[in-house]
């Protein structure tokens, strides 16, 4: 997060001191600010769509070791396969 905030203040001073007139220099400083702000979103969105991925990998095995057991538990008790 103080990377971040090196980061903004860095490019804040940097427009700032830049050759360039006072409105163009609001213009790229705003446009930097709104960058910026949207980079934690961003970082979010990611994690939650990885986090999701994860959850259903998650929830797919435990489907199929609950349906493995399921069949297994019938195989034993319908069939009185002792093997298994």
């Amino acid at each position: 997060m103080r990377f971040l905030l090196g980061l903004g203040i860095g490019i804040g001073v940097g427009m700032v001191l830049a050759p360039a007139s006072g409105v163009e220099t609001r213009r790229k400083l705003r446009e930097s600010l709104n960058d910026l702000a949207h980079l934690p979103e961003e970082k979010i969105q990611a994690a939650a769509e990885s986090i999701q991925e994860k959850a259903g990998d998650l929830g797919s095995r435990v489907g199929r070791q609950a349906a493995e057991a399921a069949v297994e538990s019938v195989r034993k008790e319908v069939l009185g396969d002792k093997s298994a």
